[in-house]
């Protein structure tokens, strides 16, 4: 029997994910017996005092490892926040997590730019570095606080002033969800609108939060349960004496669940805004190009030209853009059938909803759902 203790809170979205995947790893195993903080598990007393073969630890904090002196038994760490000798780490892929978001906003037309971030956390500092690299910039405005300030601190002159500052309108990356709502929030008290003049994207998806922000918070989904399970497998071969390099294990983020906080662009066009505007609004993706050019009161080229010239896209592939984000929406928290998620985004087919859908993800909306299920583990 092996006794692996969690070391985490288990107190937000984040454990529970993590905390999902080493349960199913530990039961497919049969001898597993796991303690922790709280009724479900086997009670976890002082970890000076414990005995156990292995511990899984989230380190948020710089003093997370000070319990731990003296444990001799083998410990990896999901939050790749800081690096200590003798500790492992399984994690989310954060400089591929910036990437992808930089990726995100150069397709939405931005040219400026903004950070907000935890201040000496090795995760906060890779999402910027990969999100520097894509968008091909040395330097932006970034807001750095340390992660504690960001989970207490109720309101900051200080932010809402870098706020202000920054051009309009601007792409801005928060290193998190909670950084993220303390953004969005700071905006709405200082009336910058969100998304015309800062559009905000977060990271982690903690969708209930997310939905209930104002506006509802878009965010970079991350494969929580799979850093737990991977965790957990690679627990169970340092228990077993295999060593292993420093480096760590990176599990890649999934993709970006859009909300109203970025539901604009950042172009400067005119026509082009006010096209956004329509087809955003509720019912919009609904519209054809005709009914978008005649709510416009603009011809059919004119309103090409400008779209390509800014988007280098046409209007219909801007069109099929916004049923696309309506279908993900209805994928993500409902379990309709498909039929009806095509006739509801505005997909003419079935037929026309899977080859839209498989160019814009790679996989089918089948295939989008069962990775849904996989990182929620069946419940999102």
């Amino acid at each position: 029997m092996k006794k692996v203790a969690l070391v985490m809170g288990l107190s937000d979205f984040y454990d529970h994910r993590v905390a999902r995947g080493i349960v199913r790893y530990a039961k497919e195993q049969g001898d597993w017996k796991l303690f922790g903080h709280g009724w479900m598990f086997n009670r976890l007393n002082l970890l000076q005092d414990w005995k156990g073969d292995g511990l899984i630890i989230r380190r948020e904090f710089a003093d997370s490892l000070d319990p731990l002196t003296g444990y001799e038994g083998a410990v990896v760490d999901v939050a790749n926040a800081y690096s200590a000798p003798g500790v492992q780490s399984v994690c989310n892929d954060d400089y591929r997590t910036g990437e992808r978001a930089g990726r995100f906003f150069l397709e939405k037309g931005y040219a400026s730019f903004a950070f907000c971030g935890a201040l000496g956390t090795s995760w906060s500092d890779l999402r910027l570095k990969g999100f520097l690299d894509r968008i091909g910039l040395q330097q932006i405005p970034v807001f750095e606080r340390s992660l504690s300030w960001w989970l207490n601190e109720p309101y900051s002159l200080e932010l809402a002033l870098f706020l202000a500052s920054l051009p309009k309108p601007s792409g801005l990356l928060a290193c998190n969800d909670k950084t993220a709502l303390r953004v969005s929030a700071a905006c709405r008290a200082e009336n910058i609108s969100v998304p015309d003049q800062i559009s905000i994207l977060g990271v982690d998806n903690e969708d209930i939060p997310c939905e209930l922000s104002d506006p509802p918070l878009s965010s970079v989904l991350l494969q929580l349960e799979q850093v737990g399970y991977e965790a957990a497998r690679k627990l169970h071969r340092l228990m077993d004496g295999e060593e292993f390099p420093g480096e760590p294990l990176l599990i890649p983020p999934a993709h970006i669940i859009e909300r109203n906080s970025t539901a604009l662009l950042g172009f400067d066009d005119d026509l082009i805004a006010r096209s956004y505007r329509i087809l955003q609004a509720e019912s919009g993706h609904l519209n054809d190009v005709n009914s978008l050019t005649a709510a416009l009161a603009v011809s059919r080229r004119t309103l090409e030209s400008h779209f390509k010239r800014e988007t280098g896209k046409t209007v219909h592939e801007a069109i099929v853009d916004q049923r696309i984000r309506v279908a993900t929406g209805f994928l993500h928290s409902t379990d309709r059938k498909l039929e009806d998620i095509a006739r509801e985004a505005g997909f003419g087919s079935l037929q026309a909803f899977f080859r839209h859908f498989k160019e814009h993800f790679g996989t089918t909306p089948n295939g989008y759902r069962k990775q849904l299920k996989e990182i929620y583990g069946g419940n999102y």
